[in-house]
């Protein structure tokens, strides 16, 4: 199922991070890791360099200010692959490294056409801002590609038990399903979780979990919550120590909010475990 997984690297904890995940998910999907580090052009030629510019009376910075600032980010680009390559070779996993020049977000789903997973750092090198805001980076890419996203925590924990958010939905199906089989080939316990406030049609949505499921060679269980459903989540995970929770990154009730605005914020923030979305 994933077979090359995508990990953008910045040379940042959390980046890191996102590197160990796909070295533990690399190990039992027999999956290659294609690391990219990109080249943000918006330093180069955007409002900074700009505003720097006219600062000094629209000169070019100390003549070859820009030419310096591009190496700067080439080096810090050739870094931070070689510290992901390290840790491939530590671990045995085959990996190829690239370093791309462009849009963050842009390159990152084009790159992503050729994987099947993209593992990302909740906000990469401003993760200290993550109270404030998600990564924009992070949103735009998990917005605009159809591949799963594995949003990673600032700190590595082996992934042991499994959550999925499920509603019924074509997403939350494919959330469903990808949880699976990450517990088939890990062999790890499931849980399916949905949030409704009606008692008859959250046990619907459960028994359609059950025949997408039933085919499975997995363990798993179902839990019903009618609590809010941000809440509801949080506490499950919480309670029960899961280490990975799957979502649907669009839905067709209120887990639709999860990838669209305050709600994903929401959780975000609170997790401490990583995220799998799925479209």
């Amino acid at each position: 199922m994933f077979k090359s997984i995508l990990v953008p690297i910045d040379g940042s904890d959390t980046s890191l991070v996102a590197v160990d995940y796909a070295i533990e998910l690399s190990r039992s999907f027999d999956s290659e890791i294609t690391g990219i580090s990109i080249i943000d052009t918006k330093k180069l030629a955007g409002p900074f360099m700009r505003d720097l510019g006219t600062s000094i009376g629209g000169m070019v910075p100390y003549g070859d200010f820009q030419q310096n600032v591009r190496k700067f980010l080439e080096d810090t680009c050739r870094a931070a692959l070689d510290e992901l390559e390290g840790k491939c070779g530590s671990a045995t996993i085959p990996c190829t490294r690239t370093i791309k020049e462009g849009v963050v977000s842009k390159e990152i789903v084009e790159s992503a056409k050729r994987c099947d997973m993209i593992s990302m750092g909740m906000a990469g090198e401003h993760a200290y801002l993550r109270d404030a805001f998600l990564g924009s980076n992070l949103e735009s890419v998990a917005r605009q590609t159809h591949k799963p996203v594995l949003v990673t925590p600032e700190k590595f924990k082996k992934i042991t038990k499994i959550l999925v958010a499920y509603d019924a939905s074509s997403f939350s199906t494919k959330a469903l399903i990808a949880g699976a089989n990450i517990a088939q080939q890990m062999n790890l316990p499931l849980t399916v979780i949905t949030v409704s406030d009606d008692k008859k049609s959250g046990e619907d949505i459960l028994s359609q979990a059950d025949e997408n499921l039933k085919d499975r060679n997995i363990t798993y269980d179902k839990v019903l919550k009618g609590d809010e459903v941000v809440s509801a989540i949080l506490d499950v995970c919480k309670e029960g120590s899961y280490d990975l929770l799957v979502i649907g990154a669009y839905g067709h009730s209120k887990i639709r909010e999860l990838i669209l605005g305050n709600i994903t914020v929401q959780l975000m923030r609170k997790v401490t475990c990583p995220v799998l979305l799925c479209r």
